[in-house]
């Protein structure tokens, strides 16, 4: 398999991806709301070196389904926090993600906002994530302006004091009962509460109505502030129905586990439901080689390993059907609304692990078939196995670098990719004497003389790029068949026809050609723009006084980033450099002049 393949067969639904190296280790945990979107836009040129990182070690994709955007972030938050993929900075701090919390243990309930819940007051009540911050802090905000609740947090405890003369804001613009100072009994207070619990589980119909009536009433009058904050309010509600409603299981813990079989192979789902929450959803495929699955006892066995179950299955019926219960153990069959939604959510991602290990294999399958027809149209002496793919980045012929990529049997061999600084600076840019370099030196150098040698080359241009290539070729006495492929139409040039070979857009040929030359793009840009920070960067310190390049390369080896060395102490800086106070200061001044500036 490889990476482009995965790019076009993932799907348009909500859920979480996992994108792989080529030792199938995890480097990066996302959440989507469109899968297929979100994912091509990691893959698009990029002026961040995260997303560059990405895309270089990026070998496969894989995907997971979930029902709505909040069970994609919990599920996000688990697997980053399981795996800790190296890619994952911005998650790796150990941040949770905002809940509503009303403290039902309390004599008088608040509504606070906080990360985690708190198993020492296990009546409290909380409603999250939310698919943002910002939209749970405009719902907690909505909740405080319907309802006079408290949200004082610990100073309630001042405002209880007898005789406190503390009063907060929200009571002086009768937006709370303050029930310490006003002496409200704690059921007409729980009235209230009660209210507001309901109001957060979904009870908003009526309200939504109000509220857009409101809103267009405001606009008709041209009150156009208040139908904007109507609107942020009406959205804030819809928020709440689709949070809430979707999100909450009837039963409390609960795995639902369901099946997808096909040609003797296999795909289970386990959706484990925790506290009326999807916690974790996982895939297990099973292959017909292995031995038959016949009993529930075999399937848990194979899905759980050593462990045992701690909650009751959710199975429907022809998973009993399938497998013989073989087991004492609490087995629900689907009786409400949400029982149905989680079984069919497991179904989908027990069908997308089915899909994925068939299209694997008809993969390998179609792989060299398509080398084979490749052979064929191109007329190519042998089967291309192997294929290398050019380009050049250049930028007014500053900076300028080549990049090869090496393809075995359809899939990048990222091992053999090689790049190269082009050594001469031209006033204007020479795409063809640059190529003609890059080539030259990439088929006589000593050190590459071990990588195999290509049954193709694929050269990013027209027919001139291809008739320099062909030229070196020719005069290095190499017989490899050159392609080249220009962006306007993708018409493919070949050397015996004067005129170019046009692909059918669907055509897998096209597709495998057009992977190689963005992956030459790519590979290319990433380290032209390598350069032309890393000589920016340079250049900014060497404009001081005092600092010449032995300097700036020690303060470089030292302090990785601009962000770095703005952030160091003068003292530091100064006896890193053996310089002055004066000439130290300035370093970290234009350090933090310029540690905001993209090209940086």
């Amino acid at each position: 398999m490889s990476l482009f393949t995965d790019l076009e067969e993932i799907p348009n639904e909500t859920g979480v991806y996992l994108i792989k190296d080529k030792d199938e280790k995890i480097i990066y945990v996302g959440k989507a709301k469109n899968l297929r979107n979100r994912v091509k836009q990691h893959f698009q040129t990029t002026e961040y070196q995260k997303e560059a990182k990405l895309q270089e070690l990026a070998h496969r994709v894989d995907w997971i389904i979930t029902r709505n955007e909040p069970e994609a972030l919990i599920l996000e938050k688990k697997l980053v926090r399981q795996l800790m993929p190296k890619l994952n900075s911005m998650l790796k701090d150990d941040k949770s993600h905002l809940l509503i919390r009303i403290t039902l243990e309390e004599e008088y309930p608040q509504l606070l906002i906080v990360r985690e819940t708190d198993p020492r007051n296990k009546k409290s009540v909380y409603f999250g994530p939310f698919p943002n911050n910002t939209m749970l802090r405009q719902t907690a905000k909505l909740v405080l302006r319907l309802f006079p609740i408290c949200n004082c947090g610990k100073n309630i405890e001042r405002v209880a004091k007898k005789g406190s003369s503390v009063r907060c804001m929200r009571e002086r613009l009768g937006r709370c009962l303050s029930p310490y100072k006003n002496n409200i009994t704690t059921s007409e207070y729980n009235k209230t509460v009660r209210k507001v619990v309901s109001f957060l589980k979904g009870d908003v119909a009526d309200l939504l109505d109000s509220l857009e009536v409101e809103m267009w009433e405001a606009s008709e009058q041209s009150n156009f502030e208040i139908a904007g904050n109507l609107r942020d309010l009406t959205q804030a509600v819809r928020t709440i129905l689709n949070v809430q409603e979707d999100i909450h299981s009837v039963r409390k813990n609960v795995d639902v586990i369901t099946y997808v079989e096909e040609e003797g192979n296999i795909a289970f789902t386990k959706l484990e439901v925790r506290n009326h929450r999807v916690q974790n959803i996982g895939n297990f495929l099973y292959l017909k080689e292995e031995a038959k699955l016949s009993t529930l006892g075999e399937v848990l066995a194979f899905i759980y390993g050593t462990e045992t179950t701690k909650y009751g299955l959710l199975l429907v019926e022809n998973f009993k059907t399938r497998f013989q219960v073989n087991l004492k153990i609490t087995i629900y069959t689907p009786r409400y609304k949400t029982d149905h939604e989680l079984v069919k959510i497991a179904e989908r991602n027990a069908r997308n692990e089915m899909f994925r290990y068939m299209r694997e294999l008809q993969y390998l399958h179609d792989s060299a078939s398509i080398l084979e027809e490749m052979q064929e149209i191109l007329q190519l002496q042998n089967v291309p196995k192997i294929i290398h793919g050019y380009d050049i980045s250049t930028l007014k012929g500053q900076h300028s670098v080549g990049s090869c990529v090496v393809f075995e049997d359809g899939n990048p061999n990222k091992k053999l990719y090689r790049r190269f600084r082009i050594r001469k600076e031209y006033t204007d840019p020479d795409d063809y004497a640059m190529m003609r370099e890059v080539m030259t030196r990439r088929y006589t150098s000593d050190v590459l003389k071990s990588d195999p040698s290509p049954d193709l080359i694929i050269v990013d241009g027209g027919k001139g790029q291809l008739n320099i290539a062909l030229e070196v070729l020719k005069k290095l006495n190499l017989d490899i068949p050159a392609i080249s492929i220009a962006k306007k139409n993708e018409e493919i040039f070949v050397e015996w026809l004067d005129t170019p070979i046009i692909f059918e857009q669907s055509s897998l040929i096209l597709r495998l050609i057009q992977y190689i030359r963005d992956e030459a793009h790519r590979f290319a840009i990433s380290y032209h723009k390598t350069l032309r920070r890393k000589t920016v960067r340079d250049t900014i310190f060497e404009t001081i006084k005092g600092i010449g390049k032995a300097k700036v390369q020690i303060l470089l080896h030292e302090c990785k980033t601009i962000e770095d060395i703005a952030a160091a102490k003068v003292e530091d800086i100064q006896k890193l450099l053996s310089v002055n106070e004066e000439i130290a200061t300035k370093v970290v001044e234009v350090a933090k002049k310029n540690r905001n500036k993209s090209h940086l």
